[in-house]
Protein backbone atom coordinates (compact mmCIF):
# COMPACT_ATOMS: atom_id res chain seq x y z
CA UNK A 1 0.00 0.00 0.00
CA UNK A 2 1.34 3.44 -0.95
CA UNK A 3 2.00 5.80 1.93
CA UNK A 4 1.16 9.42 1.14
CA UNK A 5 1.55 10.91 4.62
CA UNK A 6 3.98 10.58 7.49
CA UNK A 7 3.29 8.75 10.73
CA UNK A 8 3.39 12.13 12.46
CA UNK A 9 0.55 13.45 10.30
CA UNK A 10 -1.64 10.46 11.13
CA UNK A 11 -0.73 10.81 14.81
CA UNK A 12 -1.80 14.46 14.69
CA UNK A 13 -5.16 13.56 13.15
CA UNK A 14 -5.80 10.88 15.76
CA UNK A 15 -4.86 13.24 18.59
CA UNK A 16 -7.27 15.91 17.35
CA UNK A 17 -10.15 13.45 17.05
CA UNK A 18 -9.38 11.99 20.47
CA UNK A 19 -9.51 15.47 21.98
CA UNK A 20 -13.05 15.82 20.64
CA UNK A 21 -13.90 12.38 22.00
CA UNK A 22 -12.68 13.41 25.44
CA UNK A 23 -14.78 16.58 25.33
CA UNK A 24 -17.84 14.39 24.73
CA UNK A 25 -16.87 11.79 27.35
CA UNK A 26 -16.47 9.01 24.79
CA UNK A 27 -14.39 5.99 25.70
CA UNK A 28 -14.03 4.89 22.09
CA UNK A 29 -15.19 5.69 18.58
CA UNK A 30 -16.45 3.11 16.09
CA UNK A 31 -15.47 4.36 12.63
CA UNK A 32 -17.28 2.70 9.72
CA UNK A 33 -17.19 5.22 6.86
CA UNK A 34 -14.39 4.43 4.37
CA UNK A 35 -13.46 8.12 3.96
CA UNK A 36 -13.03 8.57 7.71
CA UNK A 37 -11.06 5.33 8.03
CA UNK A 38 -8.72 6.47 5.26
CA UNK A 39 -8.31 9.90 6.85
CA UNK A 40 -7.36 8.47 10.25
CA UNK A 41 -5.19 5.56 9.15
CA UNK A 42 -4.42 5.56 5.42
CA UNK A 43 -6.28 2.26 5.00
CA UNK A 44 -7.98 1.97 1.64
CA UNK A 45 -9.75 -0.75 -0.31
CA UNK A 46 -12.46 -0.93 -2.98
CA UNK A 47 -13.97 -3.69 -0.86
CA UNK A 48 -15.72 -1.28 1.49
CA UNK A 49 -19.09 -2.71 0.44
CA UNK A 50 -18.34 -5.39 3.04
CA UNK A 51 -18.68 -4.18 6.63
CA UNK A 52 -15.51 -2.77 8.19
CA UNK A 53 -14.90 -0.90 11.40
CA UNK A 54 -12.02 0.75 13.20
CA UNK A 55 -12.20 0.76 17.00
CA UNK A 56 -10.51 3.97 18.12
CA UNK A 57 -10.15 3.97 21.93
CA UNK A 58 -9.55 7.12 23.94
CA UNK A 59 -6.01 5.86 24.40
CA UNK A 60 -4.02 2.86 23.25
CA UNK A 61 -3.82 0.97 19.98
CA UNK A 62 -6.57 1.06 17.41
CA UNK A 63 -8.13 -2.15 16.10
CA UNK A 64 -9.35 -2.95 12.60
CA UNK A 65 -12.30 -5.32 12.27
CA UNK A 66 -12.26 -6.19 8.58
CA UNK A 67 -13.01 -8.94 6.13
CA UNK A 68 -10.47 -11.75 6.42
CA UNK A 69 -9.09 -11.13 2.93
CA UNK A 70 -8.60 -7.41 3.66
CA UNK A 71 -6.20 -7.87 6.58
CA UNK A 72 -3.20 -7.47 4.26
CA UNK A 73 -4.38 -3.91 3.52
CA UNK A 74 -4.23 -2.78 7.15
CA UNK A 75 -1.44 -0.19 7.44
CA UNK A 76 1.68 -0.98 9.42
CA UNK A 77 1.49 1.87 11.90
CA UNK A 78 3.01 1.78 15.40
CA UNK A 79 -0.37 2.21 17.08
CA UNK A 80 -2.35 -0.35 15.05
CA UNK A 81 -3.09 -3.67 16.75
CA UNK A 82 -3.36 -7.02 14.98
CA UNK A 83 -6.50 -6.80 12.80
CA UNK A 84 -9.53 -8.86 13.70
CA UNK A 85 -10.80 -10.89 10.72
CA UNK A 86 -14.42 -11.23 9.70
CA UNK A 87 -14.48 -14.77 8.32
CA UNK A 88 -16.64 -16.11 5.51
CA UNK A 89 -19.09 -17.51 8.03
CA UNK A 90 -19.64 -14.04 9.52
CA UNK A 91 -19.91 -11.88 6.40
CA UNK A 92 -23.70 -11.84 6.55
CA UNK A 93 -23.69 -10.94 10.25
CA UNK A 94 -20.41 -9.28 11.30
CA UNK A 95 -21.66 -7.55 14.45
CA UNK A 96 -20.95 -10.49 16.80
CA UNK A 97 -17.31 -10.30 15.68
CA UNK A 98 -17.24 -6.57 16.39
CA UNK A 99 -18.90 -7.02 19.79
CA UNK A 100 -16.38 -9.69 20.71
CA UNK A 101 -13.56 -7.29 19.86
CA UNK A 102 -15.17 -4.53 21.91
CA UNK A 103 -15.35 -6.80 24.94
CA UNK A 104 -11.78 -8.00 24.47
CA UNK A 105 -10.59 -4.37 24.43
CA UNK A 106 -12.29 -3.78 27.78
CA UNK A 107 -14.88 -1.43 26.29
CA UNK A 108 -18.01 -3.31 27.32
CA UNK A 109 -20.20 -1.00 29.37
CA UNK A 110 -18.33 2.08 28.11
CA UNK A 111 -19.59 5.03 26.04
CA UNK A 112 -18.87 4.35 22.39
CA UNK A 113 -19.42 6.91 19.64
CA UNK A 114 -20.88 5.99 16.24
CA UNK A 115 -21.70 7.98 13.14
CA UNK A 116 -25.45 7.50 12.85
CA UNK A 117 -25.43 9.19 9.44
CA UNK A 118 -22.98 6.71 7.97
CA UNK A 119 -24.16 4.76 4.94
CA UNK A 120 -21.94 1.96 6.19
CA UNK A 121 -23.71 1.31 9.49
CA UNK A 122 -27.05 -0.20 8.45
CA UNK A 123 -29.98 0.18 10.87
CA UNK A 124 -29.93 -3.56 11.54
CA UNK A 125 -26.29 -3.42 12.65
CA UNK A 126 -26.90 -0.28 14.70
CA UNK A 127 -29.80 -1.94 16.52
CA UNK A 128 -27.67 -5.00 17.26
CA UNK A 129 -24.94 -2.84 18.74
CA UNK A 130 -27.36 -0.73 20.76
CA UNK A 131 -28.73 -3.84 22.45
CA UNK A 132 -25.29 -4.60 23.87
CA UNK A 133 -23.45 -1.29 24.38
CA UNK A 134 -24.01 2.37 25.24
CA UNK A 135 -23.88 4.21 21.92
CA UNK A 136 -23.34 7.96 21.60
CA UNK A 137 -24.10 9.85 18.41
CA UNK A 138 -20.76 11.02 17.02
CA UNK A 139 -22.03 12.10 13.61
CA UNK A 140 -19.68 14.62 12.03
CA UNK A 141 -16.94 14.26 14.63
CA UNK A 142 -14.24 13.11 12.20
CA UNK A 143 -15.64 15.16 9.32
CA UNK A 144 -15.10 18.37 11.29
CA UNK A 145 -11.36 17.73 11.14
CA UNK A 146 -11.40 16.68 7.50
CA UNK A 147 -12.72 20.14 6.56
CA UNK A 148 -9.28 21.73 6.99
CA UNK A 149 -6.55 20.18 4.87
CA UNK A 150 -2.87 20.11 5.75
CA UNK A 151 -0.31 21.33 3.21
CA UNK A 152 0.45 17.69 2.39
CA UNK A 153 -3.22 17.02 1.67
CA UNK A 154 -3.49 20.10 -0.55
CA UNK A 155 -0.39 18.96 -2.44
CA UNK A 156 -2.06 15.60 -3.14
CA UNK A 157 -5.26 17.32 -4.32
CA UNK A 158 -3.06 19.54 -6.50
CA UNK A 159 -1.47 16.46 -8.09
CA UNK A 160 -4.87 14.91 -8.75
CA UNK A 161 -6.06 18.18 -10.29
CA UNK A 162 -3.04 18.23 -12.60
CA UNK A 163 -3.91 14.73 -13.79
CA UNK A 164 -7.50 15.81 -14.45
CA UNK A 165 -6.25 18.92 -16.25
CA UNK A 166 -3.99 16.90 -18.56
CA UNK A 167 -6.89 14.59 -19.36
CA UNK A 168 -9.17 17.52 -20.24
CA UNK A 169 -6.51 18.73 -22.68
CA UNK A 170 -6.21 15.23 -24.13
CA UNK A 171 -9.97 15.12 -24.58
CA UNK A 172 -9.94 18.52 -26.24
CA UNK A 173 -7.25 17.43 -28.68
CA UNK A 174 -9.15 14.23 -29.51
CA UNK A 175 -12.15 16.29 -30.54
CA UNK A 176 -10.36 17.10 -33.81
CA UNK A 177 -11.13 13.57 -35.05
CA UNK A 178 -13.59 12.16 -32.50
CA UNK A 179 -17.12 11.68 -33.75
CA UNK A 180 -18.91 10.86 -30.49
CA UNK A 181 -18.71 11.71 -26.81
CA UNK A 182 -17.58 8.13 -26.17
CA UNK A 183 -14.60 8.64 -28.50
CA UNK A 184 -13.56 11.61 -26.38
CA UNK A 185 -14.18 9.66 -23.17
CA UNK A 186 -11.91 6.86 -24.36
CA UNK A 187 -9.06 9.35 -24.73
CA UNK A 188 -9.78 11.04 -21.39
CA UNK A 189 -9.93 7.79 -19.43
CA UNK A 190 -6.77 6.46 -21.07
CA UNK A 191 -4.98 9.70 -20.17
CA UNK A 192 -6.06 9.37 -16.54
CA UNK A 193 -4.76 5.81 -16.32
CA UNK A 194 -1.46 6.60 -18.03
CA UNK A 195 -0.96 9.64 -15.83
CA UNK A 196 -1.31 7.63 -12.64
CA UNK A 197 -4.85 8.35 -11.48
CA UNK A 198 -6.44 5.68 -9.33
CA UNK A 199 -10.12 4.79 -9.66
CA UNK A 200 -12.28 7.81 -9.00
CA UNK A 201 -15.27 8.47 -6.80
CA UNK A 202 -17.34 9.65 -9.75
CA UNK A 203 -17.22 9.00 -13.50
CA UNK A 204 -16.14 11.58 -16.04
CA UNK A 205 -19.10 13.57 -17.36
CA UNK A 206 -18.45 13.98 -21.07
CA UNK A 207 -21.71 14.96 -22.74
CA UNK A 208 -22.60 17.21 -25.70
CA UNK A 209 -25.22 19.91 -26.04
CA UNK A 210 -28.64 19.69 -24.45
CA UNK A 211 -27.99 16.11 -23.32
CA UNK A 212 -25.76 17.61 -20.62
CA UNK A 213 -28.85 19.21 -19.06
CA UNK A 214 -29.66 15.73 -17.74
CA UNK A 215 -27.85 15.83 -14.41
CA UNK A 216 -25.00 13.32 -14.09
CA UNK A 217 -25.45 12.01 -17.62
CA UNK A 218 -22.31 10.35 -18.99
CA UNK A 219 -20.96 9.50 -22.44
CA UNK A 220 -23.24 7.31 -24.55
CA UNK A 221 -21.92 7.38 -28.14
CA UNK A 222 -23.72 10.64 -28.91
CA UNK A 223 -22.50 12.52 -31.99
CA UNK A 224 -20.76 15.84 -31.31
CA UNK A 225 -21.47 18.72 -33.71
CA UNK A 226 -18.75 21.17 -34.76
CA UNK A 227 -20.12 24.14 -32.78
CA UNK A 228 -21.94 22.06 -30.20
CA UNK A 229 -20.64 22.54 -26.65
CA UNK A 230 -19.13 19.45 -25.08
CA UNK A 231 -19.09 19.30 -21.30
CA UNK A 232 -15.84 17.88 -19.96
CA UNK A 233 -16.01 17.33 -16.20
CA UNK A 234 -13.06 15.16 -15.28
CA UNK A 235 -11.79 14.04 -11.89
CA UNK A 236 -8.63 12.19 -10.90
CA UNK A 237 -7.54 10.49 -7.70
CA UNK A 238 -4.29 9.98 -5.80
CA UNK A 239 -4.37 8.22 -2.46
CA UNK A 240 -8.19 8.65 -2.55
CA UNK A 241 -7.74 12.46 -2.64
CA UNK A 242 -9.47 13.95 -5.65
CA UNK A 243 -9.01 16.83 -8.04
CA UNK A 244 -11.62 17.88 -10.58
CA UNK A 245 -12.39 20.57 -13.10
CA UNK A 246 -14.94 21.27 -15.82
CA UNK A 247 -14.40 23.01 -19.12
CA UNK A 248 -16.76 23.55 -22.03
CA UNK A 249 -15.08 22.69 -25.32
CA UNK A 250 -15.98 22.79 -29.01
CA UNK A 251 -14.50 21.41 -32.19
CA UNK A 252 -14.93 24.66 -34.14
CA UNK A 253 -15.17 28.32 -33.17
CA UNK A 254 -17.85 28.68 -30.43
CA UNK A 255 -21.00 30.72 -30.87
CA UNK A 256 -21.26 34.12 -29.20
CA UNK A 257 -24.01 32.81 -26.91
CA UNK A 258 -21.80 29.99 -25.66
CA UNK A 259 -18.82 32.31 -25.21
CA UNK A 260 -20.95 34.70 -23.16
CA UNK A 261 -22.42 32.03 -20.90
CA UNK A 262 -19.02 30.49 -20.16
CA UNK A 263 -17.60 33.96 -19.43
CA UNK A 264 -20.43 34.55 -16.97
CA UNK A 265 -19.73 31.23 -15.25
CA UNK A 266 -16.03 32.04 -15.03
CA UNK A 267 -16.78 35.48 -13.58
CA UNK A 268 -18.98 33.88 -10.92
CA UNK A 269 -16.18 31.50 -9.99
CA UNK A 270 -13.71 34.36 -9.72
CA UNK A 271 -16.14 36.33 -7.53
CA UNK A 272 -16.44 33.33 -5.21
CA UNK A 273 -12.68 32.93 -5.08
CA UNK A 274 -12.25 36.59 -4.13
CA UNK A 275 -14.94 36.31 -1.44
CA UNK A 276 -13.55 33.14 0.17
CA UNK A 277 -11.36 34.84 2.75
CA UNK A 278 -10.80 33.34 6.21
CA UNK A 279 -13.58 34.39 8.57
CA UNK A 280 -16.11 35.16 5.84
CA UNK A 281 -19.39 33.22 6.24
CA UNK A 282 -19.60 30.43 3.68
CA UNK A 283 -23.03 31.70 2.65
CA UNK A 284 -21.40 34.95 1.53
CA UNK A 285 -19.18 33.00 -0.86
CA UNK A 286 -22.27 31.53 -2.47
CA UNK A 287 -23.90 34.95 -2.69
CA UNK A 288 -20.84 36.52 -4.32
CA UNK A 289 -21.14 34.26 -7.34
CA UNK A 290 -24.89 33.81 -7.42
CA UNK A 291 -25.75 37.52 -7.30
CA UNK A 292 -23.51 38.15 -10.29
CA UNK A 293 -25.19 35.37 -12.29
CA UNK A 294 -28.73 36.35 -11.32
CA UNK A 295 -28.11 39.91 -12.48
CA UNK A 296 -27.63 38.56 -16.00
CA UNK A 297 -29.75 35.41 -16.39
CA UNK A 298 -32.69 33.71 -14.63
CA UNK A 299 -31.90 32.13 -11.25
CA UNK A 300 -33.07 28.80 -12.69
CA UNK A 301 -29.89 28.67 -14.77
CA UNK A 302 -27.92 27.92 -11.58
CA UNK A 303 -30.15 25.64 -9.49
CA UNK A 304 -27.49 23.76 -7.55
CA UNK A 305 -25.32 24.57 -4.52
CA UNK A 306 -22.33 26.82 -4.91
CA UNK A 307 -19.79 24.12 -4.19
CA UNK A 308 -18.62 21.47 -1.77
CA UNK A 309 -15.55 20.42 0.17
CA UNK A 310 -13.01 18.34 -1.74
CA UNK A 311 -10.64 15.72 -0.43
CA UNK A 312 -11.15 12.00 0.17
CA UNK A 313 -13.76 10.21 -1.92
CA UNK A 314 -15.00 6.72 -2.75
CA UNK A 315 -17.69 5.74 -5.23
CA UNK A 316 -20.48 6.60 -5.59
CA UNK A 317 -19.56 10.18 -4.65
CA UNK A 318 -16.89 12.70 -5.57
CA UNK A 319 -17.11 15.51 -3.06
CA UNK A 320 -17.16 15.87 0.70
CA UNK A 321 -20.68 17.26 0.92
CA UNK A 322 -21.02 15.47 4.26
CA UNK A 323 -18.10 17.60 5.45
CA UNK A 324 -19.03 21.02 4.08
CA UNK A 325 -21.17 22.58 1.37
CA UNK A 326 -21.22 26.10 -0.03
CA UNK A 327 -24.87 27.05 0.36
CA UNK A 328 -26.82 30.26 0.71
CA UNK A 329 -27.09 31.45 4.31
CA UNK A 330 -24.49 29.10 5.83
CA UNK A 331 -22.95 31.06 8.74
CA UNK A 332 -19.89 28.85 9.21
CA UNK A 333 -16.66 30.72 8.48
CA UNK A 334 -14.17 30.01 5.75
CA UNK A 335 -10.93 28.73 7.31
CA UNK A 336 -7.36 28.31 6.13
CA UNK A 337 -6.93 24.78 4.81
CA UNK A 338 -10.39 24.44 3.33
CA UNK A 339 -10.58 23.17 -0.24
CA UNK A 340 -13.72 23.51 -2.35
CA UNK A 341 -15.01 22.49 -5.74
CA UNK A 342 -16.80 25.62 -6.98
CA UNK A 343 -19.82 24.83 -9.16
CA UNK A 344 -21.05 27.83 -11.19
CA UNK A 345 -22.35 25.60 -14.00
CA UNK A 346 -25.13 27.30 -15.96
CA UNK A 347 -27.96 25.17 -17.33
CA UNK A 348 -28.99 27.10 -20.41
CA UNK A 349 -32.13 25.91 -22.22
CA UNK A 350 -31.41 24.92 -25.79
CA UNK A 351 -27.64 25.04 -25.20
CA UNK A 352 -26.65 22.71 -22.37
CA UNK A 353 -24.88 22.69 -19.01
CA UNK A 354 -21.95 25.01 -19.68
CA UNK A 355 -19.25 26.83 -17.79
CA UNK A 356 -16.18 26.24 -15.66
CA UNK A 357 -15.84 24.47 -12.32
CA UNK A 358 -12.62 24.53 -10.34
CA UNK A 359 -10.88 23.47 -7.15
CA UNK A 360 -10.23 26.40 -4.80
CA UNK A 361 -7.72 26.16 -1.96
CA UNK A 362 -7.75 28.58 0.98
CA UNK A 363 -4.16 28.91 2.16
CA UNK A 364 -2.13 31.07 4.54
CA UNK A 365 -1.07 33.40 1.75
CA UNK A 366 -4.46 33.66 0.05
CA UNK A 367 -6.81 31.69 -2.18
CA UNK A 368 -6.00 30.08 -5.49
CA UNK A 369 -7.46 27.83 -8.13
CA UNK A 370 -5.50 24.60 -8.46
CA UNK A 371 -6.01 24.44 -12.22
CA UNK A 372 -4.28 26.87 -14.54
CA UNK A 373 -6.38 26.07 -17.63
CA UNK A 374 -8.05 29.13 -19.16
CA UNK A 375 -11.60 29.69 -17.91
CA UNK A 376 -13.02 30.19 -21.38
CA UNK A 377 -14.53 28.02 -24.09
CA UNK A 378 -11.69 25.81 -25.33
CA UNK A 379 -11.73 25.11 -29.06
CA UNK A 380 -9.94 22.15 -30.65
CA UNK A 381 -9.16 24.20 -33.75
CA UNK A 382 -7.79 27.34 -32.09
Amino acid sequence: MNRYFTDDEYASRLAAVRADMAARNMDALLVTGPENITYLTGYTTPGYHIFQCVILPAEGDITFVVRNTERVNVPDLPWVAEPVPIGVESLSDPIPVLLSSIRREGLAGKRLGVDRRSLFLPPLYYDQLREEIDLVDASGLVERHRARKSPAEIALIQRATELAEASVLAGLDSLRTARTDSDVAATVLASLARGGSEYTGSPAYIVPGVSSLVTHSTHAQRPVGDQEPLRLEVCASKGRYHGVLTRTVTRARPTSQLTGMVALSAAAGEAMRAAARPGVPIGDVDRAGRSLVEAEVPAAYWPNRGGYSMGIAYPPGLGEGDVLDIRAGDPRPVEVGMVFHLLPTLRVPGLGAVGCTDILAVEENGTRFLSTLPRTVLSATE
